[in-house]
This record gives C-alpha cells, structure tokens and sequence, in this order.
C-alpha cells in the first residue's frame, strides 16, 4: 500500500464512523496500539505514543502547575573524573554530547534553564519534538502561535494545522501538557511549558493557560501596540487582567522588549530604548501583582559578527543587570544578523552562551538559523541545545578565573548606556508620556538616543485593532473569579470570590468545557493516520519538519 492509499485509507474509515458525543472524533487505526500506563514511561527506544497522549483528554488536568528551576547544588556536582562548579542535578535519563563517549558518556546539565522554540505548524509532531529537546537537556518548551492567532478576538478549538507555528487551542495545550507529564518521568526532571499571552483575546488566553497548567509565558502590552497594531488602551487594560491571572497560577512571565533590536534596522543602536521598555513592562507586572521572581527580562545580544560583538553585546548586558537586579534574566541568542548557515549560527550563539556566563542569565535560551522562517528543523534545534551544553561545560566556573574590568572602557560605556535609558524616559515624559511617545514614533528608531532617524514604528493611540472596545466598568460590577485586575464589588466574608459560584474554573476543573475539534477533517487525527507507517516502524522516510515529509538537506561544494 503506498502513502496516498493508506491516507486515502483511513480517510474511508473516519467517513464510516460515528462522531462521538460533545462533537469528538476517534482517532483510528489500522494496527493496535500497545497500552501504556502512567507508572511504565517508555524507554529510549520506544516511541511516543502520540494516539495515546490524544486519547481521554476531556478528563485530563495538569498534575502540576507554576514555573520551575533547576537545582544546583552549591558544592558542585562531580561527574566522571571531574568536578563542575556551575551545573545542576544531572537527568536520569539524557542524551550526552557526541565526544561524551571518550568522558564515560557523563552528560553535565547547564545551570540555567535552557529554552527550545518548538512549533512546526503540526502540534502533534511537536510533542515528538519536545520529548526529544528534553532528553537532550532542554527543560523550557516554546511553542510559537501560528501566524495571525493574536489578531483573532477569541479562542481557537481543536488542532487544525497552523503556518508558521502552531494554532494554541485548549486542546493543544492540554495534550502538551500531558505529554510534559510522561517526558518528565522518563528525564527525572519538570518540564517548563511556553507559550504566548499576547494579542487581543490576551485576558482569555491567560485564563486559558492558568486552566490548562502552562508555566510560562511572553507578555507585554508594548508588544501588542508597536509590532501588532492593536489599539494602546485596549492592550494595557487586558495586559492588567492577563497579568493578574498569570500571577494567580504563578506562570513566569517574559516581557518582550528583545523585539526593537530584532526589528530595527541598527539593533546595536536601540539598546537605551530596550531598557525603557524593560522597565515599563516590569513595574507593570509589580503593580499589577506578579512576584518580581516570576518576571524574566527577555534580553536579545545586539549585534553579532563581523561586527566587534564583545564591545557592545557585554556592555549592554552588565547595565541591563545592575539596573533590573531584581529581576530574572532570559538570555536570547541572536537571529537578527544570521543567515541560514547552521555554523555560522552555533559559532555566534557560543560567543552569546560566553557572554551569559560571564553576567548572568536565570534561562538561557536557543535558537536556530530556521527561526528567520519561523519552522526550526527538528535535528536544528538539538543543535542549539547542544551548544549551550557544550559551552556551558567547556567554560564552567569562568567567573573563578575571569573578572569583569568595570576600570576600563567596560565601565564607562554601561554608564553611557543608563544614560542614555535615563534620559529617553525622561523625554518620553517631557512630551506627554508613554503612548504620546509611541505616537511620536519614539521606538524601534534606528538611531542611538538622543539622536533620531524618525524611522520607528509610529502608532495612533486611537486606532489600530480593537480601537474603541474599552467599555468602562459599572460602578457596582461584580466578578465572582479569581485572579481578577481592577474594580470588583464583592461582598464582605468571602474566602475566595469564586464561593459566590461554587468555585470558577481556575479553582475546580472539572467545570470547564471541553471541545474537541470543531473540524475533524483539519486535525491531528487526520494527520496521524497519514503519518502512522512513518511512526510505527513500517516505513521509513526523512523527516525535517513533520513526520514523513520528505525533507533531506544536502549540502554541496561547486
């Protein structure tokens, strides 16, 4: 039987069948799935059982919820014939590095948490995806959204596939997180779930997330209002109830300031606008009530060879530290100045992986040369995974042997920078504030304040998507949730607001409805089925972004 007839195949069988109640689609097949119970995780060579992960969702909630870090003993860890100084608790099961075979196949964790951006359009070839950044060490997962979600006024439902990343449904979320569950069993490690609280539907998406057990998440008005044209009032008043939840189910929050000097055209010259930003988006979240431990600075390397990297990527990182000590640090390595050339990219993101370890950074973060296209190959993002492990182990406990010489010019270009930070906010304030500023097209100007291109991204503070939809509160409005910014007339003697309710959904589960497709033909079901030979051991193809599609990279000298 070849592909397209067992395709064809199964899409005969899914016509004959029955569609279940509450509208759900069985997930057929042609062979038995072997049973698999929670207590017997597969081994390394056994499969995920995707068929499996998707069955039974309806009455699947997460076993954990809130962000995790790693444990790094103070005394070191001896592996092997060595002691490391700055790793943590290595993973029960792992896959070390390639020449580990020549050290007793010993496999050293890195510190920090270390990110993996998974999201190839087909989430159930992302879980395949996440299991295997796991083994290799990563312990953050990032699914990007598929392009245009934060421009939908709303939820999505079910799986259909996405472009450019993958569509974030609550069954999406929900089967992730419960394949989390078994990766972490296996590894012996949490595993900290990713994804975006942004766009105009931000308030039912952080309710979504809190739901669903998903422990982290970007979010950041700035980013809503400058890189996706939704209205300023509109996005900082949802930023309020989209925070207030986050900090509810404790999901560690990224803002997303590292977007200026990804976009604009002189990245190395925006680095004053980015720590405005960052501190914007950080008082934000305080006042609105997230820890300051839950709150990560998403901080991007400026500039990249052949470019004299050191000089301004080591700077900025010095001054953003000294002045958001009391902040997490989510160091990004850098995509703005990268081709497609794989080498290039590891040799870069190295030198950004030495520059965290010579500051700080509480997640490190990787990234392929694929990002530009938004579908990082499975193998690619191994590899950038690897990176932070090879570099992190070769250099460990640098800061025993290395000082950072703030005497030099180091010193006086990290007071240059402040201010230089000190002296944008001042002027922002000087012409009426924050979205008089934004109006001005004061952000993402290629230039280095105080000078201006006038080339930023300007915004009309009444327009853009969602304008007028702020609708203010009655003044007896009455909320009976939990987690909820701003007004909310409950009566006294409440222990928490939803008892008006017996309970909301954040605090008893089993109230939420779930939906399982809204388009069986547009689902993981109808994907899987195409993809099972490719999964089950039958046939054999190559696979770069989704099972079975075909891929093979070949590279040539002429």
């Amino acid at each position: 039987m070849t592909i397209q007839d067992t395709c064809l195949h199964h899409k005969h069988v899914r016509e004959r069948e029955q569609l279940g109640p509450n509208n759900k689609s069985a997930v057929t097949s042609s062979e038995p799935v072997e049973p698999r119970t929670e207590q017997d995780p597969p081994g390394p060579n056994t499969k995920l059982n995707v068929e499996e992960i998707l069955t039974d969702l309806e009455h699947y909630h997460p076993r954990r919820k809130g962000w995790t870090w790693r444990n790094v003993p103070e005394e070191g860890i001896d592996m092997g014939d060595f002691h490391y100084r700055n790793m943590s608790t290595p993973l029960k099961q792992s896959m070390p590095l390639p020449a580990a075979e020549y050290f007793e196949n010993i496999d050293p964790q890195p510190a920090p948490v270390v990110t993996s951006e998974i999201a190839s359009g087909h989430f159930e070839d992302d879980l395949r995806r996440m299991r295997m950044a796991a083994w290799h060490g990563a312990d953050h997962i990032m699914v990007i959204r598929t392009t245009g979600q934060s421009h939908i006024d709303g939820l999505l439902e079910g799986t259909p596939e996405g472009i450019g990343g993958v569509p974030i449904t609550r069954k999406q979320l929900r089967a992730s997180r419960k394949a989390c569950d078994l990766i972490e069993d296996e590894v012996g490690r949490p595993i900290n779930f990713h994804s975006y609280v942004s766009g105009v539907a931000r308030p039912e998406v952080a309710v979504l997330f809190a739901e669903e057990g998903v422990n982290g998440a970007h979010q950041d008005p700035q980013y809503n209002l400058l890189y996706r044209n939704i209205n300023a009032y509109r996005s900082y008043v949802d930023a309020g109830e989209a925070k207030k939840v986050m900090a509810g189910a404790q999901i560690f929050q990224i803002d997303g300031a590292h977007n200026a000097n990804a976009t604009a055209r002189h990245g190395w010259k925006v680095m004053p606008e980015l720590m405005v930003q960052h501190g914007l988006n950080c008082m934000y979240s305080v006042l609105v009530g997230i820890p300051k431990d839950l709150i990560g600075l998403s901080t991007v390397p400026p500039s990249a060879p052949p470019a004299p990297k050191l000089w301004y990527d080591l700077p900025y990182a010095v001054a953003l530290r000294d002045l958001f000590s009391e902040y997490k640090m989510r160091a990004q390595q850098n995509t703005r100045y990268i081709e497609s050339d794989l080498a290039e990219a590891i040799r870069t993101h190295t030198i950004d992986t030495l520059i965290s370890m010579l500051t700080s950074a509480d997640i490190q973060s990787t990234i392929t040369p694929d990002e530009g296209r938004n579908l990082p190959w499975h193998h690619n993002s191994v590899r950038g995974v690897q990176t932070v492990k090879q570099t992190w182990a070769a250099l460990d406990g640098i800061k025993e042997m290395v000082t950072i010489n703030r005497e030099g010019p180091l010193g006086h270009m990290v007071r240059d920078l402040k201010e230089r930070a000190i002296g944008f906010l001042t002027e922002m304030l000087h012409v009426g504030g924050y979205f008089v500023a934004v109006e001005d097209g004061f952000f993402v100007d290629s230039a280095e304040f105080p000078e201006r291109n006038h080339d930023g991204i300007a915004r009309d503070g009444q327009g853009g998507i969602a304008e007028g939809t702020v609708v203010e509160r009655d003044p007896d409005y009455l909320a009976p949730v939990c987690d909820h910014f701003g007004n909310n007339n409950l009566p006294e003697g409440l222990n928490k607001p939803c008892d008006l309710i017996d309970g909301c959904t954040l605090c008893e589960p089993e109230k939420i409805v779930y939906i399982d497709e809204l388009d069986p033909n547009d689902s993981a079901a109808t994907r899987l089925a195409c993809t099972r030979p490719f999964r089950d051991g039958t046939a054999l193809r190559p696979e770069a972004e989704w099972a079975g599609d075909g891929v093979v990279l070949v590279q040539m000298n002429i």
